[in-house]
């Protein structure tokens, strides 16, 4: 069954995203509670870094700081500016996509792809941490007219949603590590089956809408796949100078972000639209690893054919 959901994590998503518009009512149960179900997948998230391992790969800081930049700030302005030339009615979700820290599962997926898995684990860790600054700032200096939440409203938010969980995982693993080895493998199939559930309430909360603009519902699925595929092409080619297994990584940890936290943030403050648009996001999220893979995998064949 453990296997199954994990192997199976995105038909489980899809399956939230239709529960949430055939069980609207059963779906908005959840809806107030989805900011303390996020803290618990923020926190079997941590639970499973390795925080020691850390500080043996963080000696290239200037690297680490160009990256972090890259992912929180170059990214987002420059995902918000493409979007606002073309669709500007989804503009602020655009910004909030990008502005997103790394999500976990980049990390897996640099490791499924071969790359620099620990640039993957330290840039998680480093955003995320990080996020909670730089978001609200984005936010208020670029489309501060399209909500009404404060810059220290938005800011509590998501530091309530990263710090508390990563402060009771770093005390978890100080005070139970035996726990935490005989539970981890449990972890990632009970953070989808958690997923679930964040995603279910935002959208059994905007199903009307949603069923009102169906064919718009389409087009931003759509136009969230281009901009997935730019931010792949920033990824890959901010760091075109290093080994193409630091690259894969970088690719990675800036197209793949924490759109969780992304479907939250903006319930918590933002119109049916951009709630909307940000959840459609993960069709791209979903649907990028498979072409990206190609990718790599053509990638490694051109660096591996002799040179001429």
């Amino acid at each position: 069954m453990r296997a199954a959901i994990e192997n199976n994590f995105s038909l489980v998503i899809a399956l939230a995203f239709v529960v949430g518009m055939v069980a609207p009512g059963f779906a908005r149960v959840f809806n107030p509670y989805i900011l303390y179900i996020l803290m618990g997948v923020m926190y079997l998230t941590i639970l499973k870094i390795d925080l020691r391992e850390l500080k043996a790969h963080a000696a290239n800081a200037g690297y680490m700081g160009y990256l972090t930049f890259i992912i929180l700030i170059a990214t987002p302005v420059a995902v918000f500016a493409v979007t606002r030339a073309v669709y500007p009615e989804i503009a602020a979700a655009a910004l909030i996509v990008g502005s997103l820290p790394a999500a976990i599962a980049s990390t897996s997926f640099t490791d499924l792809l071969k790359g620099n898995v620990n640039i993957a684990l330290l840039m998680t860790t480093i955003t995320s941490l990080l996020a909670p600054f730089t978001m609200p700032l984005l936010i208020r200096l670029l489309i501060g007219v399209e909500t009404d939440a404060s810059f220290t409203e938005m800011l509590l938010m998501l530091a309530q949603a990263i710090f508390i969980p990563f402060a009771l995982a770093v005390l978890t693993k100080w005070a139970a590590p035996g726990l935490i080895r005989r539970t981890k493998p449990f972890y990632a199939s009970l953070n989808i089956l958690l997923l679930f559930f964040v995603i279910i309430g935002p959208v059994g909360h905007n199903a009307e809408f949603i069923y009102d603009n169906v064919r718009k519902a389409i087009t931003i699925a759509l136009f969230f796949i281009g901009i997935s595929v730019l931010q792949h092409i920033i990824g890959w080619y901010a760091s075109y100078w290093r080994p193409i297994e630091d690259r894969v990584a970088s690719a990675t940890v800036i197209a793949y972000n924490n759109i969780t936290l992304g479907i939250v943030f903006t319930s918590q403050f933002f119109s049916p639209l951009i709630v909307l648009s940000v959840v459609l996001y993960e069709v791209a999220w979903d649907l990028m690893p498979m072409p990206f893979q190609f990718v790599v995998r053509r990638a490694r064949g051109w660096h591996a054919s002799p040179k001429a």
